[in-house]
C-alpha cells in the first residue's frame, strides 16, 4: 500500500507550524505499520528530513520557489505531477484553500487514484471570516475548485468533533474519519524539571504563532487587570514567530502603551530540546485561542507536566474532563479569572495538575493508536476492509 503525502506550504521548516510536526509522525506511525510511505515537499525541508529517512519514508524533493508567484502558484508542484510515472495507491493532501490542493486533487482524477484530505484547520469558520477579504477570497475559491476537492475526496481527516462540524457546516457529504494528531510519548522527558529561576519569578508561557487568531490581544489586556501583585511575581513570555511579520510590533506597541513591559517579555520562537526545555521551565502555558482545529502546542505542553489554560474553541474537552487544567470560554474576564485562580495556586497544586495532564495525552493521543486508526482508514478507502466505526458517513 503506497500512499504519498503534500504538505500544506511545501516545506517542513517548523515556523510554519503544527502541521509541520504532526504530519510526519502520522508518515511515521503509518510506514512502521506496513504502509510505503512518500513525501513531496521542497529543497528546503532537506535540514528536517533526517528522520524521516531514517524510517523508510522516501522523500521527494521539488524546487523551491523563487518568489511569490511561484509560491501561491505552487509552480514546482504542477510541474512534478505532470511528469510523475511513479503512481501511489492513495494522496493524502493538507489543507483545501490553495492552488497546489487543486493539481493534486485533478491528479488523482486523471490517474483514477482516490485522495484524503486533512484540512488542517481550513474548514474552520472562525478562520474563514477572520477578516472580511478572506471571507471574500475564500468563498470565491469554494466556489471555483474548493468545493469539488472536497467533494470529490474519498475521506476527510478531521482532527476533532470541532473539525468534523466545520466541515459538515460547509455542506460537504464527504465521508469524515475522526483522528486526532498523534504525540510521540517516547520524544518527552520523562520528569519536568525547572532549569532557570527568571530572578525568582514564576513564568506563564505562551508559545505559537504570533498570529491574530491566537488571542494575544485578550491575554495581554487581561494581563493588564491582574493585581499587581501577581505581575511583580510573574512574567508572561510570548515566545513564537510572527505571522504576518508586522504582528508582533502591533503588540510590542500595545504592552508598551499599556506600560507592561516589566512583565511581558517577547522571545523568538524556539524549536526541538529548547522548546521541551521551555516548557519544562515554565509554571503555566496559555493559549487563548479563537480557534483551533487541534493545538500541538497545548498537547506539548501538558506533556511537559505544564498545566494548560486554554479556550473552548480549542478541542481540549478532556482538560475538563480529566481535570487538568483550564477549558474556558474566551473573554478578557474569563481570563482574569483564571489566571489570578491558577497563579494563586501553590506550586505543588500546579505539579500535580501538570502529572494528570501528562498522563491524559499518554492516554488519548499516542502516536502508535492513531497511526492505526490512519493505516485503517488507507485500507478502508482501497477496499481492504469494513468501514472502522471511526468513519461518519451521510446517508
Amino acid at each position: 500500500m503506497k500512499i504519498r503525502h503534500f504538505l500544506l506550504y511545501g516545506t517542513l521548516n517548523p515556523k510554519y507550524g503544527g502541521p509541520t510536526y504532526s504530519v510526519p509522525i502520522q508518515c511515521i506511525g503509518t510506514q512502521r505499520i506496513g504502509a510505503e510511505m512518500s513525501f513531496v515537499v521542497h529543497e528546503s525541508s532537506k535540514p528536517w528530513e533526517d528522520r524521516l529517512i531514517s524510517e523508510g519514508v522516501q522523500m521527494i524533493n521539488i524546487p523551491d520557489p523563487k518568489n511569490k508567484f511561484q509560491h501561491s502558484w505552487a509552480t514546482s508542484l504542477k510541474k512534478y505531477l505532470s511528469s510523475c510515472c511513479d503512481m501511489p495507491d492513495i494522496l493524502h493532501m493538507h489543507g483545501i484553500w490553495m492552488p497546489a490542493n487543486l493539481y493534486v486533487a485533478n491528479f488523482g482524477r486523471k490517474h483514477r487514484i482516490p485522495y484524503v484530505i486533512n484540512p488542517r484547520g481550513d474548514t474552520e469558520i472562525a478562520r474563514i471570516h477572520l477578516n472580511k477579504f478572506k471571507k471574500f477570497k475564500k468563498k470565491l475559491v469554494w466556489r471555483l475548485y474548493s468545493k469539488g476537492i472536497v467533494d470529490d475526496a474519498a475521506c476527510i481527516i478531521a482532527t476533532s468533533e470541532q473539525e468534523y462540524e466545520s466541515i459538515r457546516i460547509l455542506g460537504c457529504k464527504t465521508p469524515v474519519a475522526i483522528i486526532p494528531n498523534g504525540i510521540e510519548i517516547e520524544v518527552f522527558p520523562t520528569k519536568n524539571t525547572h532549569y532557570h529561576d527568571h530572578e525568582g519569578k514564576r513564568v506563564l508561557l505562551f508559545l505559537s504563532r504570533i498570529n491574530p487568531i491566537k488571542g494575544l490581544e485578550y491575554l495581554i489586556e487581561a494581563w493588564a487587570k491582574l493585581p499587581e501583585k501577581l505581575r511583580t511575581e510573574w512574567s508572561l513570555h510570548i515566545v513564537g514567530n510572527s505571522d504576518p511579520k508586522e504582528y508582533v510590533y502591533t503588540l510590542k506597541e500595545k504592552v508598551r502603551t499599556m506600560r507592561l513591559q516589566d512583565s511581558i517579555i517577547f522571545l523568538d520562537a524556539i524549536t526541538g530540546e529548547n522548546k521541551m526545555r521551555k516548557y519544562q521551565d515554565s509554571d503555566l502555558f496559555i493559549l487563548p485561542t479563537l480557534n483551533e482545529n487541534f493545538g500541538n502546542v497545548i498537547a506539548e505542553a501538558m506533556m511537559c507536566e505544564c498545566p494548560v489554560i486554554t479556550t473552548r474553541n480549542a478541542p481540549w474537552k478532556c482538560i475538563e474532563d480529566e481535570q487538568c487544567g483550564w477549558w474556558i470560554n474566551l473573554s478578557v474576564d474569563n481570563i482574569v479569572k483564571t489566571l489570578i485562580e491558577s497563579m494563586s495556586l501553590t506550586d505543588e497544586e500546579r505539579h500535580l495538575l501538570g502529572e494528570k495532564g501528562r498522563q491524559c495525552i499518554i492516554n488519548r493521543f499516542s502516536s502508535e493508536v492513531v497511526a492505526k486508526k490512519t493505516y485503517q482508514l488507507y485500507e478502508w478507502v482501497l477496499g481492504k476492509r469494513e468501514r472502522p466505526e471511526f468513519v461518519r458517513t451521510i446517508k
